[in-house]
């Protein structure tokens, strides 16, 4: 009898310490330039605005205040954020200033990462990107530089500052799985001797260029994969590969639209990995039943990207495959537990779903649209028209609205509901993995 009473005392205090030992887990999605109004644009596209998006399911959500310093003045704020400035107030919860990474603006003093503090603690950790690989977000938790395009020793972002390239200081880190772009980046010199593809090597990195490559691989090896000459080709075009433009007028200068067409799939994208194929290989290769657990962070790069050149069907692509992500992320985190799923963006973009603009005193004349317009039709067969107006050639500028989050998993996740700033989500990741 006392033997029995001794197990169920046993069973009573070890089952909840089993329990606490179980690894916990982040993965972190961010929309790079996904604001509401790109989610907008892919929403009325695909499902005419209505109930279609993952995203839109996820219950707990808040709206971020995105802000970073300025570059001469750090002790002022400019309201309008990037993708460095962004990926490093995430990734450290401190705020820096244009094109730093991981980086005081004061003095290019480094900030340690979230990705840092989860390594020392024995925790595995993971990079996906659809830009490549050295791109400002992926590098804001893996590396320190005050120029952004430090990419590789021949970049001449490195000739400012004196950085070290951004790929040598990633490879050193030891991430257990990169993956994005980046060929270009394997035969760059190396400080130490060799190519950038053979530094890789030599630190055991798996190194793969080719989708089917990486499909082949078995889950756990530590990979270094990057697929394109830069950042990877879009999922989808538009009409014709053509994006937004100056509206076409007549002789009189009279506003002529344009007749409404679909996006199309982009041929270009044809043999590259999609963004889950890489997320699940990460995911598959981080999971362990034992140890500390891990940290991921996977982004949708061209959300942005494609929005800085007005073209809202590459918008609507990149930010469908992004949401497919999202749903795998938490079907994963619902199978295994212990796992928090957090989405954001790092800032706001330039894309404006508007219709076409009325002249409510005579016609409509060609500078009463200054900006880029498309007029894309719906999978419902509407009309979609996609503006971008904050800079009159092919490169438009961010914005600075709120930024969604959306979270699963969280033991509380009232800290990123409502309006916060975006220097909370760091302590929010933190507190989850560590305490």
């Amino acid at each position: 009898m006392r033997n029995y009473l001794i197990s169920i005392i046993l069973m009573i205090f070890l089952i909840p310490l089993s329990a606490a030992a179980k690894p916990k887990n982040i993965i972190l999605l961010i929309g790079d330039g996904m604001g509401e109004a790109e989610i907008a644009l892919t929403r009325a596209y695909e499902f005419d605005g209505d109930a279609g998006l993952y995203v839109d399911t996820m219950k707990n959500r808040g709206s971020v205040i995105v802000k970073q310093l300025m570059v001469d003045d750090p002790s002022k704020i400019e309201f309008v954020g990037e993708s460095a400035s962004g990926g490093t107030t995430i990734s450290t919860g401190n705020r820096t200033s244009s094109g730093r990474v991981a980086v005081k603006a004061e003095d290019g003093s480094p900030y340690k990462t979230i990705l840092e503090e989860a390594q020392e603690k024995g925790f595995k950790t993971g990079l996906v990107t659809t830009a490549i690989i050295t791109d400002a977000t992926p590098a804001t938790f893996a590396a320190h530089a005050q120029n952004r395009y430090c990419f590789m020793s021949s970049s001449r972002g490195c000739q400012q500052f004196g950085d070290t390239p951004i790929v040598e200081q990633m490879l050193d880190h030891n991430v257990d799985v990169m993956l994005g772009g980046g060929t270009n980046l394997l035969p760059a010199n190396a400080a130490g001797g060799g190519t950038v593809k053979e530094k890789a090597e030599s630190l055991g990195y798996k190194v793969v260029t080719k989708r089917e490559e990486l499909l082949d691989l078995s889950a756990g090896t530590k990979t270094f994969g990057v697929f394109s000459n830069g950042h990877m080709p879009v999922e989808w075009v538009g009409p014709g590969g053509r994006g937004a433009d100056f509206i076409r007028v007549n002789d009189n200068r009279v506003v002529m639209f344009p007749e409404p067409a679909a996006c199309e799939i982009n041929p270009a994208h044809a043999d590259m990995p999609r963004l889950e194929e890489m997320s699940k290989f990460a995911l598959d290769s981080l999971y362990s039943d034992e140890g500390e657990g891990f940290f991921l962070m996977i982004e949708g790069a061209s959300i942005d990207k494609q929005a800085h050149v007005a073209r809202p069907c590459g918008t609507i692509g990149e930010m469908l495959a992004f949401d497919r992500t999202v749903k795998m992320a938490v079907d994963y985190a619902k199978k295994h537990g212990d796992t928090a799923v957090i989405v954001t963006a790092d800032h706001g973009q330039a894309t404006q779903v508007i219709f076409k603009p009325e002249a409510y005193v005579g016609p409509l004349r060609r500078d009463h649209i200054p900006g880029l317009y498309q007029l894309l039709l719906t999978k419902g067969g509407n009309e979609l028209g996609a503006y971008y107006g904050t800079n009159n050639i092919n490169d438009q500028a961010h914005t600075g609205v709120n930024v969604p989050i959306y979270t699963y998993g969280l033991d509380n996740p009232e800290p990123l509901t409502g309006i916060i700033q975006q220097t909370e989500i760091y302590g929010v990741m933190k507190d989850y993995l560590f305490n």
